[in-house]
């Protein structure tokens, strides 16, 4: 403990001396102001603070603007300042002469924009006092090794390998801190964080301009709805694709019960998945699966694809759709053609470089090829690679951004909105395009825990539609069931649920090199049901990120900013704004510790026990469940909307069940998203009456609501009748109310379970 106080006490001193450095001989030049922040721009170095306008609290403080191509300056002094009601500009001075120009701009009250431009620069470099503050965002992935990226110094490109898992590479040059702002870079350029190190924060890009946005929260949910407003919002992906999705690593090996080739693997998985009644709706075929070298670049189907139009047809038929591997890798056909055209980046990626997308000829190209497996039917892409040596580092946050929309926009072309995409490596406004899977983990326990801190690292990022490969990619031999089991779980509470089958760890086949068993794939059943029967819920949470970009998967610290233990809490979330839950990540335990914040939670699993928090609780964890906490007054859409591919079901008819859990006293909302738009559902208790509103929804079903005893029911103005119009069991404490159309339900003479 001592030796702890030491560190913390010798960090502050260096903090404290570093801050007084940096007012030496500083010259106030200019403010600005808008209705929340004070800009303060000084000389004598050239830098700049905002300040809090009500409280005078200085939120950022940036002291050294540095420029470098063949010499290297540093920004002193200011030249030809200009200021207006909401702008300031000026040149920047360095030994006498004038080698740059800022400006910054407020665009609203808690945006400020700030610009560079430096012609003989080739870097500009923005230095930072580290306030002590947390910092959330940039990588998907945690190099500090958790979700404050405080320590942090890493490169705005993809990563390759790291510990636990490969290629976890979302990125995005925004962060937002404790402190009450967030900065996005809007560039492409090649850039390098490094966040809270020896008593400063700075970030670099490889580019003679550069522009910046300084936003002010104060809130995180603040500062994720004006990134969204300004880099764009993620893509909504159609129904299909919040239920689960299935895929091999080689279609061409582990064949059983008298499979004769890929073609038939890929249907007997869907045979299987019907057999075993696992809720499924797609999926997809992995390298290799065309002709020539490492079976891609020919655009086509190998041999043991024998008839790709009637296997599409058929997964079509039995409510699957089939998605394909691609990569902006360039090897048969695409390296034949594409290299005596000069498309190709010489000299980079062996023998698969990456073609030069950022050029409008070569952008048409690529689609046009890809425009082969459009026309056969295929619904969508797992997009690989783009961070492996095969085009310039300079060149791949743009290639990785285009690539994914020229790929899009093929798709679009022929389907409208009915497609899906994912890639490993995606470049902030790919979030337009692609969702996100956490690349090549290890089928481990600690990249399950890696996988969850990825999950809600990525949402910090505005990549909300994200998963992983659930069990782990890269596991050698042996696959156990206690981790394939737990992965499940967590999966099931991931927005995307992507499965991987294939040798020795197919779930409905027990091998001597796994422990696979009955109990497995009960579970495996149980969890893909779950995760279909939350798709109302999921999906009307992904159209919110969409719209504010509030991730679905949300780490407490964007929840519970007021709640100081959260800051670096990733291993339980919330998952949307209903619901609170816990993965077990460890090996061999039946139980977990479980924190709790602020309110009054309900044990979602049984349905009776209350907590109070802020607090500690244990919760039993055995196999196959995973603890999940419902918040008071929540409100949860759930139910079957989506047939894909349940054929065990006659006369199989959508239905919607609507769980209210009705606060002890004031009111509570929920945006229920359908393809038409969005429905309002509303609950209110006010002296012993509880009021839920419904707006139609379009399918029919029931209103499921918790809550103790009854005296009389009321639905849109008139008493209905127990037994006919609503049931109500006392034991669970459920009343079921039959919907069609719009409702208003009264319940008068109960209580709330939370009362």
């Amino acid at each position: 403990m001592k030796k702890r106080l030491s560190s913390v006490i010798l960090i502050a001193v260096a903090l404290l001396i570093f801050l007084q450095g940096c007012k030496e001989n500083l010259e106030l030049i200019g403010s600005v102001e808008s209705e929340l922040l004070t800009l303060n721009v000084f000389s004598h170095p050239f830098s700049y603070e905002i300040r809090e306008k009500a409280s005078g609290e200085v939120l950022l403080r940036n002291t050294l603007s540095t420029f470098a191509f063949q010499d290297s300056f540093e920004a002193t002094d200011v030249s030809d300042l200009k200021t207006g009601r909401d702008f300031l500009e000026a040149n920047l001075v360095a030994d006498g002469s004038v080698r740059a120009f800022v400006r910054f701009d407020f665009r609203g009250p808690a945006h400020i924009e700030l610009a560079f431009n430096a012609p003989d620069a080739g870097q500009i470099t923005q230095t930072f006092a580290d306030l002590g503050e947390h910092y959330y965002g940039l990588w998907e992935y945690p190099p500090a090794g958790a979700l404050d990226n405080r320590g942090a110094s890493a490169q705005m490109l993809g990563f390759q390998k790291k510990h636990d898992a490969n290629f976890c590479n979302a990125r995005a040059p925004f962060y937002m801190t404790s402190k009450k702002y967030a900065i996005y870079a809007e560039t492409f350029a090649k850039g390098q964080y490094t966040i809270a190190c020896l008593g400063k924060t700075s970030f670099s890009f490889e580019a003679p301009e550069l522009k910046y946005h300084i936003l002010y929260g104060p809130s995180y949910a603040d500062m994720l709805k004006a990134y969204n407003d300004i880099a764009g919002p993620p893509v909504m992906p159609p129904l299909w694709a919040f239920d689960s999705i299935w895929w091999r690593d080689d279609d061409h090996t582990g064949f059983n019960e008298g499979v004769a080739n890929a073609q038939e693997n890929v249907l007997q998985t869907a045979s299987k998945l019907k057999d075993n009644r696992i809720r499924a709706s797609a999926i997809w075929i992995d390298r290799p699966y065309g002709t020539g070298n490492m079976g891609w670049g020919n655009m086509d189907f190998d041999s043991s694809f024998p008839d790709p139009g009637f296997m599409i047809s058929s997964l079509k038929a039995d409510g699957y759709n089939l998605l394909l591997w691609i990569t902006n890798r360039c090897i048969n056909g695409l390296y034949t053609e594409g290299d005596p055209l000069g498309y190709l980046f010489y000299g980079y990626g062996g023998e698969w470089p990456a073609s030069d997308v950022r050029r409008p000829e070569v952008y048409d190209w690529f689609r046009s090829k890809l425009d082969t497996f459009v026309g056969m039917g295929i619904k969508g892409y797992k997009i690989d690679r783009g961070e492996e040596g095969e085009m310039p580092l300079s060149a791949q946050n743009e290639v990785t951004y285009n690539f994914h929309k020229l790929s899009a926009e093929g798709l679009a072309a022929k389907n409208g909105s009915d497609w899906l995409m994912f890639a490993r490596s995606a470049f902030d406004r790919s979030r337009q395009f692609v969702g996100v899977w956490n690349g090549d983990t290890d089928a481990t326990f600690s990249s399950l825990r890696m996988s969850i801190k990825n999950g809600l690292r990525s949402g910090m990022i505005n990549f909300p539609f994200w998963g992983s490969d659930v069990g782990g990619y890269i596991g050698g031999l042996i696959f156990t069931k206690e981790l394939f089991a737990r992965w499940l779980e967590f999966g099931a509470y991931s927005p995307m649920m992507e499965v991987l089958i294939g040798p020795n760890r197919t779930i409905w086949y027990r091998t001597i090199f796994n422990n696979f068993d009955d109990e497995l794939l009960e579970i495996a059943r149980d969890t893909t049901a779950m995760h279909h029967d939350l798709i109302p819920y999921t999906r009307s949470m992904m159209h919110q990120a969409a719209k504010t970009g509030m991730p679905v998967m949300r780490a407490l610290v964007i929840a519970y900013p007021g709640d100081c233990s959260v800051h670096d809490i990733w291993d339980e979330y919330m998952y949307g704004s209903e619901l609170l839950v816990a993965p077990v990540a460890v090996k061999n335990i039946r139980s977990r510790d479980i924190y709790l914040p602020e309110g009054k939670w309900l044990n979602y699993n049984n349905r009776y026990e209350i907590h109070q928090g802020p607090s500690v609780i244990n919760e039993d964890a055995p196999l196959g469940v995973i603890p999940v906490f419902a918040k008071e007054g929540a409100i949860i859409p759930r139910g079957d909307i989506l047939k894909s591919n349940n054929s065990w079901t006659p006369d199989w008819k959508a239905s919607l069940r609507i769980e209210v859990f009705p606060a002890a006293s004031g009111s509570s909302s929920f945006d229920y998203f359908t393809d038409n738009g969005v429905c309002r559902i509303l609950s209110s208790t006010e002296d012993n009456t509880i009021r839920i509103s419904i707006e139609d929804t379009g399918v029919a079903g029931v209103a499921e609501i918790y809550l103790n005893g009854f005296k009389r029911v009321k639905r849109n103005g008139e008493i209905i009748t127990e037994g006919i119009d609503f049931t109500y069991d006392d034991a669970s404490k459920l009343m079921k109310v039959n919907l069609s159309g719009a409702a208003a339900i009264e319940i008068g003479g109960t209580a709330s379970l939370f009362r």
